[in-house]
């Protein structure tokens, strides 16, 4: 009896082990995918090309989520900068992320924490970050889809 409850004790301490790794590796993959996307819609090469025959945001839409009316695609899919709708909702997420997070380089994670919803499991950052001298939190919401992170919705 007391074999098999040591038995027991090593593997839940085996599978809460594995779970913190995965945690740890989740929220650094999530916090990278952030710092991506924030580089890419802070700063805009003017002198390539796409950017004047596709759009300004064109190097964002891998990195958002698609949320439209398509069932088969929404929350499944990435956006398409092709799509008139798709890229406009695509250069306001970019507007957004540029008028909050990125007029402070020194913006903070502060919280990693994960959530189950119909869509899926949802990866969360708290940041928080300065504008005009006060203090602002925001929360970027990703999903893992097709073999990466990808935001899905900023609060």
């Amino acid at each position: 009896m007391k074999c098999r409850l040591i038995v027991i004790a090593i593997t839940l301490i085996g599978i809460n082990t594995s779970n913190a790794q995965n945690t740890n590796n989740d929220s650094a993959n999530v916090a990278k995918t952030l710092k991506e996307l924030l580089k890419i819609c802070r700063t805009v090469d003017f002198t390539d090309p796409q950017t004047t025959s596709l759009g300004t945001f064109y190097k964002a839409a891998p990195y958002i989520i698609y949320r439209g009316d398509d069932k088969n695609r929404a929350w499944k899919d990435f956006a398409n900068y092709n799509n008139e709708d798709e890229k406009t909702g695509v250069d306001n997420v970019c507007l957004k992320i540029n008028g909050t997070i990125n007029q402070d380089t020194n913006y903070v994670i502060t919280k990693y924490e994960t959530g189950t919803e119909s869509e899926g499991k949802w990866h969360i950052l708290k940041v928080e970050y300065f504008k005009k001298g006060i203090k602002k939190q925001m929360a970027f919401a990703f999903l893992f889809v097709k073999g990466r992170y990808g935001l899905g919705d900023i609060d």
